[in-house]
């Protein structure tokens, strides 16, 4: 099977990007999402593995974004209540990147885009030769717009490598509508400041079991590409083990350290103004997956993933933005950077992000905040 790997991918329109003017990718100035995980249901989980980031046709995934602003991650209630979000599902083929098919499906008006339907297998009588399709793109419906569950059809585009592209539309101001923003975008209008669209690929697969399930419906043999031996386990998302924080009175070698914690998700430290912060998290390495890639003369070979993640603060000073280790280390400064618009946080308190994805679809995340005491020292 023909598939191009591609690494999850996050595109909104709102967030901000390096430029005149314009905070530094790592500074999080505004509401801007960071990932969307996918979740997928599991009769019986393993214990010791992270939750499964690819679906087969029939299985439920669960789609959790990560969005943040400058004073933390925004909870499901505010996603459901202040962003509004809709749902759209868009079959990709092989070919297609991300974005290409809502771009390839545009102009369309909201009225004319359906209600997902469920998997249905009526009518699929594979002795025709003709493969099941499924409207695309379509709205996904949901009673929990903030983290939506969608149930992968049985489509033939699938079965050739062909994945789901998800897109989330909401609005960020109380001068649009989500409605309004689902219209620009489907009406290829240039989008309002107010509008977010947030793009994920959600992967169907592995391509094996594809291959596997086609056969059971009764498609020839020589019909479908040859199975690899043995047949990978579906991509999962990762994991962190733990992050630790180490904190300095100042910037210098010599500084007095000031403690050194294991941090959980959300936890609030309190550090002086001024304090150099270590930070070190680590991925769980047995996360690390293999995984098989077809060749062109119906061979495989195998790649193992590898890490990479990206941090993001609100306020202060990050040595690096990114990270591609297992073991990920930083260190944030407790004084404002250059474009920062003030001398200590808004309410003392700055918020770190780090987003751990693999080379494929997999993401997790965390998060911590420090709350700022005093401030920079007076002048002479």
């Amino acid at each position: 099977m023909r598939r191009a790997l591609v690494t999850t991918a996050l595109l909104a329109a709102a967030a901000p990007a390096c430029g005149e003017g314009l905070p530094p990718e790592e500074r999080i100035a505004s509401v801007r999402p960071l990932a969307v995980r996918v979740e997928v249901d599991e009769p019986a989980p393993p214990a010791d593995v992270g939750t499964m980031a690819e679906a087969m046709p029939r299985s439920t995934a669960h789609l959790r974004p990560f969005i943040v602003d400058p004073y933390g991650p925004l909870t499901t209630d505010r996603i459901a209540q202040e962003l509004e979000p809709v749902w759209l599902a868009c079959n990709l083929q092989p070919v297609q990147g991300l974005l290409g098919c809502l771009q390839e499906a545009v102009p369309l008006q909201p009225s004319a885009v359906p209600a997902c339907p469920p998997p249905d297998l009526g009518g699929f009588d594979p002795s025709t030769g003709m493969l099941p399709t499924t409207p695309s793109p379509c709205r996904i419906e949901t009673d929990d717009p903030a983290t939506p569950a969608y149930t992968i059809p049985l489509d033939g585009g699938y079965l050739v490598g062909g994945d789901i592209e998800v897109t989330m539309v909401a609005h960020t101001t109380a001068t649009i509508t989500t409605a309004a923003c689902l219209e620009q975008l489907l009406l290829d209008r240039d989008p309002d400041p107010g509008c977010l669209y947030v793009t994920q690929r959600l992967a169907v697969g592995p391509d094996a079991k594809l291959i596997e399930l086609a056969q059971q419906f009764g498609v020839p043999a020589d019909a479908l590409p040859p199975l690899p031996d043995p047949i990978p386990d579906p991509d999962r998302n990762p994991r962190i083990d733990a992050v630790t924080v180490s904190a300095y009175a100042d910037e210098t070698v010599t500084a007095k350290r000031l403690l050194e914690v294991t941090v959980e998700t959300g936890d609030v430290l309190e550090l002086p103004w001024g304090a150099r912060v270590e930070l070190e998290v680590q991925g769980h390495e047995a996360d690390l997956q293999q995984y098989v890639v077809p060749g062109d003369d119906d061979s495989f070979s195998t790649r193992d993933e590898t890490f990479s993640g990206r941090w993001f603060v609100t306020w202060g000073t990050l040595l690096a933005p990114t990270s591609d280790d297992p073991l990920a280390i930083n260190t944030w400064t407790l004084m404002p950077g250059p474009r920062d618009s003030t001398d200590v946080p808004p309410y003392a308190l700055a918020t770190l992000y780090y987003v751990l994805r693999d080379d494929r679809q997999g993401v997790t995340w965390t998060h911590f905040q420090i709350r700022v005491t005093g401030g920079p020292p007076e002048a002479p």
